[in-house]
């Protein structure tokens, strides 16, 4: 009977397979190091791309910079600018409205029978001061004043006999209100009304 030592056989399988593991695990060691690489590489990319992108969103922004101061500097010249016509605007108006108060007030002053001496406005209200013959001249001329386009109420502060040049005259002082609609009833000055003195 023959017999044949097939142990050397077995073992050089073995050491086969166990060749063929170790390429296969290489390979497989191979393939995970280069899409490693192939990754890395990619992300290294990309982030190189994207701080250029980066540089290049700073650099114009760094441009707009300048661009952005001159239109802020804009802005507040033009506000300046709307400020003073405003303000050239009121002046304008307020001139206007004082020129025509003093037109109002020379028409509607009787010559020979009244004579103002002073005039002050303050807001809406302009006070009067004068003398007249009488108080009916006084009283006529309150009902004029509120009856004009200018003027609303017309009031009586006071009222008091004075000698200018040896003739008895009526002192008085009168509150008038600047561009104030009145009632008929309220536009009827009461002479009486006031300080007698």
């Amino acid at each position: 009977m023959v017999r044949i030592n097939l142990l050397p056989i077995r073992q050089i399988k073995r050491r086969q397979g166990a060749v063929h593991e170790l390429f296969v695990f290489a390979f497989s060691m191979v393939a995970v190091l280069l899409a490693i690489g192939v990754a890395s590489g990619v992300i290294a990319h990309s982030i190189s791309s994207l701080k250029q992108q980066n540089q290049e969103l700073q650099a114009k922004k760094n441009s707009y910079t300048a661009i952005i101061k001159e239109i802020d500097e804009l802005k507040q010249q033009k506000l300046n600018l709307e400020a003073k016509i405003d303000t050239i605007q009121k002046l304008k108006k307020g001139s206007q409205v004082a020129v025509r108060i003093l037109d109002v007030v020379a028409d509607l002053t009787p010559p020979n029978r009244m004579w103002l001496n002073s005039l002050q406005q303050a807001g809406s209200n302009l006070k009067l001061a004068g003398v007249a013959l009488d108080n009916a001249t006084i009283a006529e001329y309150m009902v004029a004043l509120a009856g004009s386009s200018v003027f609303g109420n017309a009031d009586l502060e006071s009222s008091s006999q004075t000698e200018v040049a040896g003739m008895k005259l009526k002192a008085f002082t009168l509150n008038v209100g600047v561009g104030e609609a009145q009632t008929p009833e309220a536009q009827t000055p009461d002479p009486r009304k006031g300080k007698q003195k």
